[in-house]
């Protein structure tokens, strides 16, 4: 079973996390005319898939019980930890996605940011306190800082959607409270009795947010909180090409997640999710240097963004660093 023997493989592995966790929504930017639902079950399948294989390869070694044989063996306490854990995450996920078309990135993102990093690295590092308090307490208010500096870019872009400002709001708000509280429920998997390894809680984490895909899409297809209604069978109707994609974003979000989990192995998942909580930085960069959205924009915009892109650096680089100092 591959797992870092150093810190600083568990740096690489936890900085790979952030990439792919800023970089899977590229694919949802390649799908116009898409139902966001749509792409969703075939992100929910593809997350599920990459969790087994990782599982089966990366998490098999020589000499040691197989990923399935280790899944059967878990504790029954640990495994709802984890279920649970990827419901809560999922739950949120979906409902930060449609505040986000509801109400803009500019306003969306910075409301859902604060619950989700407070809640998701001190719930987390008073379960499992690894790492320096204070710089973590310090790291989380400059990655807060930074993600209000990127709404405040992307406003000066234009992208505030007004009319279902109170809507989006409100959506904003429970998505990040429900991710906040995803990561506790991760380390109380890790770190009790029979302890799961990071390639069973990552596949009984996707295994609970399969779970909340099938039981949260087909209502939302018939009741979207934006856009009109559509029809579970249209699902079928996708381009191969559109399936293809989802399931890519899918199992981009799942290695990222898989990685992040082994990394929180020796650092804790307070550490590892901290430094993943940069991931809104590469999706700026993304936006940036290919999508161009920034092109047109004010000078100021593009200052703020600058500005954005610094603070991440500093927030993840003081997480990084918790660890050495504790």
């Amino acid at each position: 079973m591959f797992a870092p023997e150093t810190y600083r493989m568990a740096l690489v592995l936890m900085l790979t996390s952030m990439v792919f966790w800023g970089s899977w929504p590229n694919f949802l930017k390649k799908l116009a005319g898409w139902r966001l639902e749509y792409f969703y079950i075939d992100f929910t399948i593809g997350f599920l898939l990459t969790a087994v294989l990782l599982g089966q390869t990366l998490g098999s070694g020589v000499g040691e019980p197989d990923h399935l044989a280790r899944l059967l063996q878990s504790g029954q306490r640990e495994i709802t930890f984890a279920v649970v854990g990827g419901f809560i995450w999922n739950i949120g996920n979906i409902l930060l996605l449609n505040s986000i078309m509801i109400a803009g990135l500019a306003v969306a993102f910075p409301i859902a940011a604060i619950p989700a990093i407070v809640l998701g690295i001190g719930a987390s590092y008073w379960l499992q306190p690894v790492g320096n308090p204070m710089i973590l307490a310090t790291s989380a208010v400059i990655l807060l800082v930074a993600a209000q500096t990127t709404a405040a870019a992307y406003r000066r872009l234009g992208d505030v959607i007004a009319p279902n400002k109170g809507k989006g709001i409100a959506t904003a708000l429970i998505s990040g409270l429900l991710i906040g509280f995803f990561p506790p429920f991760v380390t109380a998997a890790i770190t009790g009795e029979r302890a799961l390894d990071a390639y069973t809680v990552s596949t009984f984490f996707t295994a609970g947010a399969f779970v909340a895909t099938f039981i949260a899409m087909p209502i939302l297809i018939r009741r979207p909180l934006i856009g009109d209604a559509g029809r579970l069978g249209g699902y079928l109707q996708g381009r191969t090409s559109w399936h293809v994609l989802g399931l890519l974003a899918g199992a981009v979000w799942c290695s990222g997640t898989v990685f992040n989990f082994i990394s929180a192995g020796m650092v804790g998942i307070a550490i590892s999710v901290g430094v993943g909580s940069g991931a809104p930085m590469v999706g700026a960069l993304w936006g940036v240097f290919v999508w161009h959205e920034f092109a047109k924009g004010q000078a100021s915009a593009k200052a703020l963004i600058a500005v954005a892109m610094l603070l991440y650096v500093l927030g993840v680089a003081a997480m990084a660093v918790a660890y050495n100092f504790r």
